[in-house]
């Protein structure tokens, strides 16, 4: 995509590390553009414009994939010097090896942004990783800066952001409108790599 092409950085797949980490979904590509999207007098900028962006595919076209995807993806980005990790994804159960490499990944320095989950007005029904004390879960807001109707909520959220009709990048050089929990977790992912930039480094320092 025009917009994020030159914020691209080293990327991995961890469905097939023999293939390059190509967003055949659509959902990877305006996760990107909200974080780090450059403005080309056409398209949209994203929170961090500057910050550089590691692809890390660890789901199929259909947005599915397996847990052992999901840890070997964390842990190749935590070994390859990523600062933020942009988590848009999560499961309805926590499980033992995830909080393992949330863990690992936190110790070595990475703040994990993950989303809250679509499980609508429920009390306690964040998503995970967005559930571990180690990541910053971010619930979804409406245009009314209200909490959306589809976000999960509980007390692991840290943050809310906006999540209804976000327009970013997407395959093919295009813009869409995408709504959901997943599109409010960049925007934070964003702020945290605007506080890496000015000086902040590791997770407390950047949720202070």
């Amino acid at each position: 995509h025009p917009d994020l092409s030159c914020s691209y950085a080293d990327g991995y797949n961890a469905m097939d590390s023999k293939k390059p980490p190509k967003d055949d979904n659509g959902h990877g590509t305006h996760v990107a553009g909200t974080i780090a999207g450059r403005w080309d007098e056409k398209g949209i900028v994203g929170v961090a414009p500057q910050a550089r962006l590691m692809p890390v595919k660890v789901l199929d076209g259909e947005g599915n994939g397996w847990l052992t995807s999901i840890l070997k993806g964390i842990v190749w980005a935590a070994n390859h010097d990523a600062q933020v990790i942009n988590m848009s994804l999560g499961s309805s159960k926590g499980n033992f090896l995830m909080h393992l490499a949330v863990k690992y990944a936190h110790a070595k320095g990475v703040t994990i942004v993950a989303a809250a989950g679509n499980e609508g007005p429920g009390e306690n029904t964040i998503s995970y990783p967005g559930g571990y004390d180690e990541s910053i879960a971010v619930a979804a807001s409406d245009v009314r800066d209200a909490v959306a109707e589809f976000s999960s909520r509980g007390k692991q959220v840290d943050f809310i952001a906006p999540g209804m009709d976000v327009r970013s990048s997407v395959p093919g050089g295009k813009y869409e409108e995408y709504s959901g929990t997943s599109m409010a977790t960049p925007h934070v992912a964003g702020l945290a790599a605007l506080a890496v930039a000015q000086g902040a480094r590791g997770p407390q320092q950047v949720r202070g």
